[in-house]
């Protein structure tokens, strides 16, 4: 059994918890907006950033486009862009 931590583990370690903390902050700002005062938007304020946050959190994960996953390891593909890419006299 190996005991050391690689990058990618302490990576999706911190973004877990992020992601549990926004969780919770959406929850305290569902029951602020339900038992406050008419005249606090604390928790709509709370509500609308955690959501944006964990909205995010699905769509962009550190670096890796929603289309490929990040499992792309190979750099075959970047040829064909730089291809793409090149004017017509190129």
């Amino acid at each position: 059994m190996d005991d050391t931590a690689s990058a990618t583990d302490i990576a999706a370690l911190g973004r877990t918890i992020r992601r549990c903390t926004a969780v919770l902050v959406l929850a305290v700002g569902v029951h602020l907006m339900g038992v406050a005062p008419g005249g606090n938007d604390w928790g709509l304020a709370l509500v609308t950033l955690a959501g944006s946050y964990l909205f995010a959190s699905l769509i962009y994960v550190d670096g890796e486009s929603p289309e490929t996953g990040g499992d792309e390891t190979d750099d075959a593909g970047s040829d064909e862009g730089a291809k793409i890419r090149s004017g017509p006299g190129d």
